[in-house]
């Protein structure tokens, strides 16, 4: 018993259809890739900016005044004995009873001390500014949280 399988080829006006059917919703399907994104980042920095507003209320109802926000400060390091400078934004410079702190403001779990992406970026604040204390704005909990960095002991091999 023999069987043989038979494959039917298509012609050329045929394959040029596929081709630009293929082409055509590929092409959709990018844009509307893109577009998603643009939609993702426009919500991510709204939710920013309501988060930073109601920030601004619970800084106030704790007693802290606002004095600047998005202020520019620069750091430097040095690479390969070479310096090389950064910057920094913290969302607001704050003051209670006449000290002066950096306030960062973030929402979910980042607003959590336990975050260590939020914990680095608290300690490069505190590392240019050369201060120990950072203020933390979790606008998720409506919680204000004084984050300490004591000096830093080094292990030594």
């Amino acid at each position: 018993m023999s069987t043989t399988l038979s494959f039917s080829i298509l012609s050329l006006p045929e394959l040029i259809i596929v081709f630009v059917t293929l082409s055509v919703f590929l092409w959709l399907g990018w844009r509307a890739h893109k577009h998603w994104k643009r939609i993702l980042l426009w919500r991510a920095r709204k939710r920013g900016q309501l988060g930073e507003y109601k920030a601004i209320k619970i800084l106030r109802k704790n007693g802290y005044k606002i004095l600047d926000s998005q202020i520019v400060l620069s750091g430097q390091t040095q690479v390969n004995k070479e310096r090389l400078t950064f910057d920094i934004r913290p969302d607001f410079l704050v003051e209670k009873d006449g000290v002066r702190f950096l306030a960062e403001v973030k929402t979910g779990t980042a607003g959590c001390p336990s975050n260590k992406e939020t914990r680095r970026q608290l300690l490069e604040y505190a590392f240019v500014t050369e201060t120990n204390t950072i203020i933390l704005v979790d606008v998720t909990n409506d919680f204000i949280s004084q984050i300490c960095f004591p000096e830093v002991s080094f292990f030594k091999a």
